[in-house]
């Protein structure tokens, strides 16, 4: 039987030489039915010329920097029009294992009600060390952590197992779910966007699970750069609009308590510890505009 169709889409942002690195490892992917989109999102270093010139994907311009929200709803868009049977958002500061799409597809192909899937990540740097091996949401405090980060992998995850959420470095979703959820909601730039996907599909009865033998590689915010000023800025933007959006009214005052009396102070001191003075006032704005920012 002819394998599904599996749309990949792939956003570029200044950051040609991890892109090229990203799609080399697509190219030895042991999946054959594969369509690469490629959205550069507003790139002003010489890569948007450079990587439009590289055959073998479609290109798409997006003319700015649309954020990672908006540039893979371009993306998925594109898919659901050339009629992808599956949908894998990735980031291109990742390696994919050439047997990852295979074993996130049969996963999927195997269980219906499977709508979301995710392989195990790991540090780049260090690669046997995971980064993500699936995530929880506390919706008591607004936050969410990754399961098994830091962890060295001693096979201690070796079953596939149901998860809140996948993060988008690599999130294989049905293009039911996708056309379901109406993709990505805009309001978010970065962060907590495929939280919410996850969520809303979850929500309507899909599964979303981690698949222990799929692997990627993650080389760790290319872009906002971890622990930055942008990063934070981001960061707490896209949690309170995750908060106000998907949290009873308990939870979200439990979680406003949280943030106000303790998380706020904590970072505050962590940054001044630090010394990362220019961390303080993005973090406090990105919370206040979090909360004035209208949904998609």
């Amino acid at each position: 039987m002819a394998e599904p169709l599996v749309a990949i889409v792939l956003v570029n942002w200044n950051n040609e030489p991890d892109t090229v690195a990203c799609i080399d490892s697509l190219r030895r992917a042991e999946y054959g039915n594969l369509h690469t989109i490629l959205i550069d999102n507003g790139s002003t270093d010489g890569s948007r010329e450079a990587l439009a010139r590289l055959p073998g994907f479609e290109f798409i311009d997006a003319g700015e920097n649309l954020g990672i929200a908006r540039a893979n709803n371009l993306g998925i868009r594109r898919a659901l029009e050339r009629r992808a049977d599956y949908i894998l958002l990735l980031n291109n500061d990742t390696i994919v294992d050439p047997g990852m799409i295979g074993a996130l597809v049969d996963t999927c192909e195997a269980d219906p009600e499977i709508g979301i899937a995710g392989p195990i990540m790991y540090y780049h740097e260090s690669p046997r060390t995971i980064w993500f091996a699936g995530g929880r949401v506390n919706r008591w405090t607004g936050d969410t952590r990754h399961i098994g980060m830091l962890e060295e992998d001693r096979r201690q995850y070796d079953r596939v197992f149901d998860t809140d959420y996948v993060t988008s470095c690599a999130l294989l979703a049905r293009r039911e779910v996708l056309e379901a959820v109406e993709g990505v909601d805009p309001a978010y730039f970065i962060y907590f966007d495929e939280t919410d996907v996850c969520v809303r599909a979850r929500r309507l009865g899909w599964r979303a699970v981690v698949v222990p033998h799929a692997r990627l590689w993650h080389k760790i915010s290319r872009s906002m750069g971890s622990g930055s000023a942008r990063y934070w800025y981001h960061y707490n933007r896209s949690r309170m609009i995750f908060i106000r959006k998907n949290l009873t009214p308990a939870q979200r005052l439990t979680s406003l308590c949280f943030i106000a009396l303790y998380d706020a102070p904590r970072m505050v001191g962590h940054f001044l510890r630090r010394r990362k003075l220019d961390c303080v006032l993005p973090y406090f704005r990105g919370l206040r505009e979090g909360l004035a920012v209208e949904r998609g």
